[in-house]
């Protein structure tokens, strides 16, 4: 009877896990649902029970994500802000999901007057380990380049994006964007035949995406400084 007591314990238990599973699955679902509808109120509300159902780092980011971007939705900025940056502290997220939130938040305030604090949003996920062929680890690089520019600090911009533009297995789709950006920074400093190096590389890796992927801008860069 013993046995039988385990094996209705360890059923139980599977079943428990199981039904988690499903109730995870089910809500971000819904909240999906929602915001396909534009109904971003119920979407912010299923992610929310989601979030609560997560059984793992990956599930807790992706419904952390749906949320922000529900609560963006809904034009609720500053609490938008104020609960991704709350939930980042969450014991359950890996350091990589972490970052990946801290770059979405940065991303989405790239082009506002906030720009020291996005740069120190940066710098934390700076410090959150992720694989460094990924794309996640990419964009924390890319951001602080965009922001050294917008702050006219090139040299600034062209040593972030050294930490990525030579990585083995790093997308050639970011490459592309990281030689990119660093020719523009050296077109900043009047670097016009460095640059020029930097763009053309620039469209060799544009050139390797292997789906459709817009590399004109390499293009008209090249013709511009080929004179």
């Amino acid at each position: 009877s013993n046995m039988k007591t385990v094996l209705a314990a360890v059923f139980f238990v599977t079943g428990w896990a199981l039904l988690a599973e499903a109730d995870f699955g089910q809500l971000y679902q819904e909240g999906v649902k929602a915001e396909k509808e534009k109904d971003f109120a119920s979407a912010e509300a299923r992610y929310g029970e989601a979030m609560a159902a997560a059984k793992d780092s990956r599930q807790k980011c992706q419904a952390v994500m749906g949320k922000y971007l529900a609560l963006s939705s809904q034009k609720k900025w500053k609490e938008a802000e104020t609960f991704a940056l709350t939930a980042v502290e969450d014991e359950m997220l890996q350091p990589a999901e972490s970052r990946h939130i801290l770059n979405t938040v940065a991303g989405r305030m790239l082009w506002g007057n906030r720009m020291d604090f996005v740069l120190n949003l940066l710098q934390q996920a700076e410090n959150l380990q992720c694989p460094k062929n990924s794309n996640v680890y990419f964009q924390t690089y890319f951001y602080m380049a965009k922001i050294y520019l917008r702050k006219k600090q090139p040299q600034a911009a062209i040593e972030v994006m050294e930490k990525v533009k030579d990585i083995k297995g790093q997308h050639p789709a970011n490459l592309y964007t990281a030689n990119m950006t660093i020719g523009e920074a050296c077109e900043m400093l009047g670097k016009n035949d460095e640059a020029l190096k930097f763009y053309r590389t620039a469209l060799e890796y544009g050139k390797k995406v292997k789906y459709k992927f817009n590399y004109s801008l390499a293009e008209k860069a090249i013709e511009r400084l080929d004179k």
